[in-house]
């Protein structure tokens, strides 16, 4: 009896063992993914939208609602809960509660997608190896010396850099003690001022508000006609110096910017001199009649002008002149002696040939 009970122990004991270490030797089994609660969530769903009774709906909805809480919150379930709400609150049998499941449904499908599209495992260990060989290899350590530089640089700049912020603080702090009488008069004028507005504004309004909005509109109208006033008289101001400084260019002589710009030449300068000589051309132009010249024209527009009033000729020539000066100046490309030479023989030729430029008719 006592060796059946032995042996009936020791079986016992055996099979419990191997049990265990058969538990012990598979793997951890995984939580469930939030992927499978969306698919549950979409099934429970389109289930209760072919759901014809009210009741079996109603409970449909509600498993909809557990299974949406065992989800951490997000905007996907906060999205979810709320179109479920409504749904029940609008009566689950009618037509805007279909069209919230309907909602629902797709959100909850979205979600479902999303979280199946897992990314492969990734080793700890071998990312942090390969980022750290990455991270040393020589191509990220070139700016080792520019750090090193900045660090440097940083360290000697900071007392100078401490030394000027306590400059400019008490420098401030100075400007504020002299300019605060100044601020206080200023506030202290604007203070009666609102104050004599406000009791002006009192007194019509309790005789007329129709007369205190009158005269508010009159005043800021009066205020805006000053203003427009005071900007179309700086305006006219400024073109009227701007047009005094033009006609005194026009009275530069052609005869002198050649001169200088021969001198130019002379010295090697031949963009400066290309351009003395073709300001030259349009001053020679001006005083013929043939264009007006103001600095902020273009040459293009002086060509324009030009082309009305003259030969062929001489306007594809004139035109020859303004590519090469464009050309030069603008585009940056070197001015030559060739260059300086053909303008300055059209300038010459211009000047002999002032009365014969116009077109016969």
């Amino acid at each position: 009896m006592r060796l059946s009970v032995l042996v009936f122990i020791a079986t016992f004991a055996v099979t419990s063992l191997g049990q265990v270490s058969e538990i012990n030797s598979q793997p951890p089994r995984s939580s469930p993914h939030k992927s499978a609660t969306f698919g549950a969530i979409v099934e429970q769903l389109q289930k209760a939208k072919w759901e014809k009774s009210l009741r079996t709906r109603q409970k449909t909805l509600t498993r909809v609602g557990e299974l949406i809480k065992r989800i951490p919150k997000s905007t996907v379930t906060n999205r979810l809960e709320s179109r479920l709400e409504q749904a029940i609150r609008s009566g689950v049998m009618s037509d805007e509660a279909e069209e919230l499941i309907d909602e629902a449904i797709k959100i909850a499908m979205a979600a479902d997608r999303l979280f199946r599209q897992t990314s492969p495992t990734v080793d700890p260990e071998f990312a942090q190896v390969t980022l750290n060989r990455v991270l040393n290899s020589p191509e990220f350590q070139v700016w080792n010396p520019l750090m090193k530089f900045l660090q440097w640089l940083a360290k000697w700049l900071e007392k100078p850099l401490n030394w000027l912020g306590k400059f400019l603080s008490t420098l401030f702090r100075r400007l504020a003690k002299v300019f605060s009488p100044v601020f206080e008069w200023l506030s202290k004028v604007i203070e009666a001022l609102g104050t004599w507005f406000w009791y002006w504004w009192q007194l019509l309004n309790k005789i007329s508000p129709l007369l205190a909005w009158t005269t508010a509109v009159l005043l800021a109208l009066l205020s805006v006609a000053l203003f427009s006033h005071a900007i179309v008289k700086w305006w006219r101001k400024r073109q009227r110096i701007r047009e005094e400084i033009s006609w005194v260019e026009t009275l530069t002589m052609p005869e002198q910017l050649l001169l200088e710009a021969e001198n130019d030449a002379k010295r090697g300068d031949y963009l400066m001199a290309l351009r003395k000589a073709y300001k030259a051309l349009l001053l020679l132009l001006d005083r013929i009649g043939l264009i007006r010249f103001r600095e902020q024209r273009t040459n293009w527009e002086y060509l324009s002008e030009v082309r009305k009033k003259v030969s062929d000729e001489f306007a594809r020539r004139f035109q020859e002149v303004t590519n090469i000066f464009d050309r030069c100046f603008y585009a940056r490309m070197p001015a030559t002696a060739k260059d300086f030479t053909y303008v300055r023989q059209f300038v010459e030729e211009t000047r002999r040939q002032a009365r014969s430029l116009f077109s016969e008719p």
